[in-house]
């Protein structure tokens, strides 16, 4: 019953007479063509996006087809039939709402004024907007949800930096029932936030307060009353956050009160200046840690408290506790590097993105990652299980020397993931790549999400990037691919969807943004 009224509600009195007249030719429309169901997809890349395909892998449901069809004709709908489309909006369920909001976000954000979006979607258990998404979400949207949704669980408010931490202070007091929090980049959020989900808040157990300014006397509060509860704290980039304020504010107080947080599995500190001290102490609160982002910190010693954790983890096997583990930019040195990663061999995601800065919060010189160091690393992910993503990201010192170690790498570890990213290594050239290819008795290569902006590669890449048929998105952004080599790519790559091409000279610019339709019109002579 809700699937047919949301087809007649929605697609009655569209133009199908497209679809009609591709039907009279006889002929199948061309693999990853555009159509009318297909216009969401081609709608939602901007000009300066990568170029983009839907790719069917199975038959839709009638709901998915409705909610496409819908949000491809919401502009003409918003102009001549508001009045029914108002009403059928507001008698859908919460959940279909939602997922409408975050299609039309993507596809026509200057068409929600703060009125469509208090009047239609400002409801059910889990709400998420971003004002830089949406422009016409404001602090009216804010202040209306206690009096609208006062039951909801979930709340994702982000980039509303005009909003002030009284405001938001007052909303959040009213909303009793929240389980999770995120009011990441919201710039004004600070203690007044954190005092209200005391108060107010009793079941709060995922907060992100990332870019706020929040100090370390408010998070110290919030862990004496909540600390027990929590399973996610991210804190990533709060300026006032150093070694000095966090022994002053934060530590004496939770010290004293002897509180721990045996259920938080999610902490993210990336971008605080704090060292190896400060960010063991947090550690050792979290027995049953999974996921730990210290990115741009002043960390240099990470494996000494890591395996310290370990041994006191509530795990039997502490060494299969850590799931995450982000170290990007951090000053540490190679042998701790090989000797951190070595404390947490069950990770399933690894950031070592310019290790070796000196200054965690400045621009990484990617100082300890070198060929020799690549070759221990490879020694020892290898025999990890359960890795799935890699990041590199420049580290800029990989293959100055040869490419052997990189081949080695993406040969023993790197196909094997999901997720791939080499971006920024320039010495990396095509010749590396050559370890996607399966030798004898090797499974196809698994990776789905392949990273390659600003490296060395050229068109020799593109024979050894075609053996990976899992391959979804490809970034190849500042390097010397040209369209020749990436037609066969597309071709033995059933699966690709996303394709950056920004910055490549060997292209034509107004084919890089539609590099799949120039793809169809080669090959299949599509006009």
């Amino acid at each position: 019953m809700v699937c047919m009224t949301y087809w007649d509600t929605f697609c009655c009195g569209l133009p199908m007479s497209k679809a009609v007249k591709r039907q009279r030719t006889g002929r199948l429309p061309s693999f990853g063509a555009p159509s009318a169901l297909g216009e969401l997809e081609t709608a939602i890349f901007q000009t300066n996006e990568p170029s983009s395909r839907h790719v069917v892998t199975g038959v839709p449901s009638l709901i998915t087809l409705c909610k496409r069809r819908f949000v491809s004709a919401f502009k003409g709908l918003r102009e001549k039939r508001w009045t029914l489309t108002s009403h059928q909006l507001k008698e859908l369920p919460p959940h279909l709402a939602q997922e409408l909001l975050r299609l039309l976000s993507r596809s026509h954000p200057g068409l929600l004024s703060n009125e469509i979006i208090v009047a239609h979607f400002l409801r059910g258990p889990t709400f998420a907007i971003s004002s830089t998404a949406l422009p016409g979400a404001n602090k009216d949207t804010v202040t209306a949800l206690p009096r609208l949704n006062a039951q909801i669980r979930d709340l994702d408010l982000t980039s509303f930096s005009s909003i002030t931490d009284k405001t938001f202070s007052k909303v959040i007091s009213q909303l009793h029932e929240l389980r999770s929090l995120c009011l990441r980049k919201c710039s004004k959020v600070g203690n007044g936030v954190i005092s209200a989900i005391v108060e107010s808040c009793p079941h709060i157990r995922k907060l992100n307060v990332n870019e706020t300014s929040v100090t370390p006397a408010a998070i110290a509060r919030l862990l004496v009353a909540r600390g027990s509860e929590l399973e996610v704290l991210k804190l990533a980039g709060l300026e006032r956050w150093t070694d000095a304020t966090f022994m002053a504010q934060l530590y004496p107080v939770v010290k004293e009160e002897q509180i721990r947080m045996p259920k938080l599995q999610n902490l993210k500190l990336r971008s605080l200046q704090l060292s190896d001290p400060s960010i063991e102490f947090l550690l050792s609160l979290s027995p049953g840690l999974k996921r730990l982002d210290i990115s741009f910190t002043q960390s240099k010693r990470p494996f000494l408290f890591i395996s310290r954790h370990a041994a006191s983890s509530i795990d039997p096997f502490p060494a299969l506790l850590l799931e995450k583990l982000s170290l990007t930019s951090t000053p540490i040195a190679s042998s701790d590097l090989l000797k951190t990663i070595s404390c947490v061999s069950n990770l399933q995601t690894l950031s070592i993105g310019a290790v070796g800065a000196k200054g965690a919060m400045g621009v990484a010189s990617a100082a300890t990652l070198n060929d020799t160091t690549l070759r221990k690393l490879t020694d020892i992910l290898h025999s990890f299980p359960n890795l799935r993503s890699i990041n590199m990201v420049s580290n800029t010192r990989l293959g100055t020397s040869s490419q052997v170690a990189l081949f080695s790498f993406i040969q023993q570890v790197g196909r094997k993931c999901s997720h791939l990213n080499l971006s920024g290594i320039s010495s990396l050239r095509s010749g590396a790549l050559a370890g996607l290819v399966p030798d004898e008795g090797m499974a196809s290569c698994a990776v789905e999400n392949l990273v390659l902006n600003n490296t060395g590669i050229d068109d020799e890449a593109g024979v050894y990037i075609a053996c990976c048929p899992n391959l979804v998105t490809l970034e190849v952004e500042g390097t010397k691919l040209t369209s020749e080599v990436l037609f066969p790519v597309i071709d033995a790559c059933p699966r690709l969807q996303v394709l950056n091409l920004t910055s490549c000279r060997g292209i034509k610019i107004a084919d890089r943004r539609q590099f799949f339709e120039l793809w169809e019109s080669q090959r299949y002579n599509v006009d």
